[in-house]
């Protein structure tokens, strides 16, 4: 059955009973096992060309891989074909137009990397191991939101390998309906193997806000943080609530080991003076415990949380957008927080705000542009705790759900379910509909918050 696909990608053509396959199926999330048919690990967009043709002939569906992160495993699939894109990374800045062509298994990281030589920056998201490709077709929310938009308003083209086999450069004059699609419709409608995005004069330093309060002032905090975020500007809109149980760790001082806290993390997309003096109020909502507020490199603020999110470990997470954080709300959250079953919990509020709301709800498919907040919520699940983590998670989801924004989740943060994604597209579902019928009829690109062409 394999063999036209092995003469094209030879050794790279991953079976069942080959030495690399349980390695190569892994993502970041270990609550994941699923067994595709084959996984070609393509280097070039003829391999991805090859691979989505051999799946059509044969009926397969196809996941696509780039850095795995989803905490829903989709990048790999089972009985169908895995397309694993973690070979194709290059970055390549273009100067003079102000955009980073970047290859569709790239991590935020190697973005960084390159567009920092020039001071520049396009929003991506908050852990520098994400895989790019993900975290732009569904959104991609990050510390520049506010200032410059979310990663999928930073799109200007892209090269998409669709259910036919066939590439297309896509760009707001050349099948301007799928480049609207891929603005926030997720991986529905091909595979996308080159992104361009626009770019941005961040500079490499920032004045990075990093202040930790203790959980018991949670409440306090984010009633002032929320009195603040009325009044700020653009460039204030950064601001993540993190509360976490400090695991005991070396680099922490032991008075830290297990302690409950709320860290405040956030910058100021603008002068570094200017930015200290907006975001003073920040550091004064409680009593802070420390507080490492300062001028750092950008590229070091984009890893920040990476050691907070450890590579394949049991993870179960779920999201919600909500509008002002009323009292109730934080009560219910704080109260979660209190009753979780494992120590390893990372409970996040992310202020939502400027011009990523700014964007008119039907330029691009991304549709929730109206939230003041979007809750994210982890569990690491200790040996044997699976299913009571999992049932914490739909716990937390289900109490919050009657007073969330439009029962609207973040999908680069939650499980897949039909609810789910007409939930998140709201009005443009019916549009997007349209779209997958054209591109994607079959749904050969199930694996996803999927939009099925069948209604």
């Amino acid at each position: 059955m394999f063999s036209t696909l092995e003469k094209h990608v030879g050794s790279r053509l991953i079976r069942p009973n080959d030495e690399l396959y349980d390695e190569k199926r892994k993502v970041w999330n270990a609550a994941i096992d699923r067994k595709p048919a084959a996984i070609v690990v393509c280097e070039s967009e003829d391999d991805v060309m090859a691979a989505v043709q051999f799946a059509k002939e044969h009926q397969l569906s196809i996941s696509v891989r780039a850095g795995g992160h989803h905490v829903a495993g989709l990048a790999v699939c089972d009985d169908g074909l895995m397309i694993d894109l973690s070979q194709m990374r290059k970055v390549t800045v273009d100067k003079e137009r102000r955009v980073a062509l970047v290859e569709g298994g790239a991590i935020l990281g190697d973005i960084d990397l390159e567009t920092q030589k020039y001071g520049l920056a396009t929003p991506t998201g908050t852990v520098s191991e994400t895989g790019v490709a993900g975290l732009a077709l569904n959104g991609g929310i990050g510390y520049l939101r506010g200032k410059y938009g979310l990663t999928c308003d930073n799109i200007v083209g892209a090269r998409v390998v669709t259910a036919e086999g066939v590439l297309l450069d896509v760009n707001e004059k050349n099948h301007p309906d799928l480049f609207w699609a891929i603005r926030g419709g997720g991986g529905n409608f091909g595979v996308v193997t080159r992104f361009e995005f626009a770019l941005h004069a961040v500079g490499t330093e920032v004045w990075a806000l990093d202040v930790m309060y203790d959980l018991k002032d949670a409440k306090q905090v984010l009633q002032k943080a929320q009195q603040f975020l009325a009044q700020a500007p653009d460039e204030a809109v950064s601001l993540n609530f993190t509360a976490a149980v400090l695991p005991p760790v070396p680099f922490l001082p032991e008075f830290l080991h297990h302690k409950k806290v709320i860290m405040l993390l956030g910058m100021y997309a603008g002068d570094a003076k200017e930015g200290e003096a907006v975001m003073q109020p920040l550091r004064e909502l409680a009593e802070p415990i420390v507080d490492q507020t300062g001028v750092v490199p950008f590229t070091a603020l984009q890893k920040k949380l990476d050691p907070m999110v450890p590579d394949h470990v049991p993870v179960y997470g779920t999201s919600l957008y909500f509008d002002d954080l009323t009292d109730e709300a934080i009560e219910q959250i704080l109260y979660k927080i209190d009753n979780a079953p494992a120590p390893s919990i990372l409970v996040q509020l992310w202020a939502l705000g400027g011009k990523m709301n700014r964007v008119p709800v039907k330029e691009t498919s991304f549709a929730i542009r109206d939230a003041k907040f979007v809750l994210l919520v982890d569990i690491m699940a200790m040996a044997g705790d699976d299913d009571v983590c999992k049932q914490w998670v739909d716990s937390f989801y289900a109490g919050l759900l009657p007073s969330s924004h439009k029962h609207a989740s973040y999908l680069n943060a939650i499980g897949t379910s039909e609810d789910t994604t007409k939930s998140a597209f709201q009005e443009n579902y019916d549009r997007l509909m349209e779209v997958k019928k054209l591109y994607d009829p079959h749904n050969r690109f199930r694996h996803n918050h999927n939009i099925d062409p069948e209604g």
